[in-house]
């Protein structure tokens, strides 16, 4: 029943084809689209004899934050190894990041998952090793490997229970494919069990934990950059709010409470999630009649209230500046951002009730009295009582960053599972 329900799948991928590539074309979208030729060819597998390094280590990721986790674990296969890594995405942004990081030999965006275009792939890459990063379970990826006799495997997996249920509905094929993974390094019990409903044997799997909390920094790049910021606005010494990650129904909580906490001496910074709403946001705080600012205007002087870090890379560094912090996603229903991004910074972490994401950081966060959790009724409340009692939060702020250091780790028990599966193999 597997075989057929893949079969299926690729008679119907034509006509699903089709229908995206021509909803992108008119779409306001398509002027991504600035390299159509090469894309084509990757995504064909199309690439001819000697474009890809044969006998590689091979990743895949799905975009830009899996190649990112995936650092520390890239060094570490390359070291044990000895030999080229390659990494495919599914984004163009996530190629662009990996090919910054000189242990990748080549980056690629990944063949669609068209049994043609995989199969072409395997021929001409030849890979030595598969490791599929997080949940991308691409069935003719996963087949074409077991067919070319690559052994592959699933790291830093993850799965929710709604995906669960939706793999469910065609389960022979999911458990032809995921049975055929040689083992699966996964974040939590709860996606073990639920890898194991779906067709991985129990003796194959493995709970490691999540890699991107060993890419924690306590040490964010960009301090100085803040604090000349902080010193441009008058605001060395103050009680500093930073919302991270925020979306709209968060920033709508937040300037509802903004002004009883700016009159009780609280600067406020917010950084959105997406910054192509940055329009959006100006409009909003303009009807505000709130004293604001933009990061990348420069446009702040002593009297800004609220500033909105509308650039990237900023966050962390700003983190370590706050006196309470928020992160966002989570009163939005979206499952909450990084959670331990601030809590590894010793700050106290704000957040709401939507972290279906990272359940298990946020119930420790709560467990240790590390993090608060928020709603658009508490909220305020919660931000002026926490910081009128400094002693408090100083004491929640180290429960939050020894909770942040009790999440790392994951790296090494994913290699030591790597290893373990070469000497039963060797």
């Amino acid at each position: 029943m597997g075989l057929i329900l893949l079969i299926l799948t690729n008679l119907f991928f034509p006509l699903a084809a089709l229908g995206v590539m021509f909803g992108f074309l008119f779409s306001g979208r398509r002027g991504l689209l600035k390299h159509l030729s090469q894309e084509l060819r990757e995504r064909f597998g199309l690439e001819k004899e000697g474009e890809i390094p044969q006998n590689a280590v091979w990743l895949h990721c799905a975009s830009v934050g899996e190649v990112m986790s995936m650092k520390g674990i890239i060094s570490q296969l390359k070291e044990f190894y000895g030999k080229d890594i390659i990494v495919t995405t599914s984004t163009q942004a996530g190629k662009d990041t990996a090919l910054k990081n000189p242990q990748i030999t080549r980056a690629i965006l990944a063949p669609l998952d068209f049994y043609p275009s995989c199969k072409r792939f395997l021929r001409i890459a030849k890979p030595y090793r598969l490791f599929v990063v997080e949940r991308e379970i691409w069935p003719n990826m996963l087949e074409t490997a077991r067919q070319a006799g690559v052994p592959a495997a699933l790291i830093n997996g993850r799965i929710s229970a709604k995906s669960a249920r939706a793999y469910a509905l065609v389960k022979p094929l999911f458990k032809r494919v995921l049975g055929s993974l040689r083992f699966a390094a996964l974040h939590t019990q709860a996606a073990a069990e639920r890898y194991e409903r779906l067709g991985i044997k129990k003796e194959n799997i493995y709970v490691c934990g999540n890699v991107k909390y060993d890419t924690l920094s306590d040490s964010p790049a960009k301090l100085a950059e803040v604090d000349r910021l902080l010193t441009a606005l008058g605001w060395n010494g103050k009680p500093i709010l930073v919302m991270g990650s925020t979306h709209p129904v968060e920033e709508t909580m937040l300037l509802r409470a903004a002004p009883d906490l700016i009159k009780k001496g609280i600067k406020i910074i917010f950084a959105p999630r997406h910054l192509e709403r940055r329009t959006e946001i100006a409009d909003t705080l303009r009807q505000s009649g709130l004293h604001y600012a933009f990061v990348s205007e420069e446009n702040f002087d002593k009297k800004t209230d609220i500033l909105c870090a509308d650039v990237m890379g900023l966050l962390q560094s700003l983190y370590a500046r706050a006196a309470l912090t928020f992160v966002g996603g989570s009163v939005a229903p979206r499952g909450a951002h990084n959670l331990l991004e601030p809590a590894i910074l010793s700050k106290t972490v704000l957040f709401g009730k939507h972290f279906y994401n990272a359940p298990l950081t946020a119930l420790a966060l709560l467990e240790s009295a590390g993090g608060v959790l928020v709603n658009e009724n508490n909220f305020k409340e919660t931000v002026l009582r926490l910081t009128a009692d400094p002693a408090q939060l100083e004491n929640m702020s180290q429960n939050a960053r020894k909770t942040a250091l009790s999440f790392k780790g994951a790296t090494d028990k994913i290699m030591e599972v790597v290893k373990t599966y070469e000497r039963k193999t060797a």
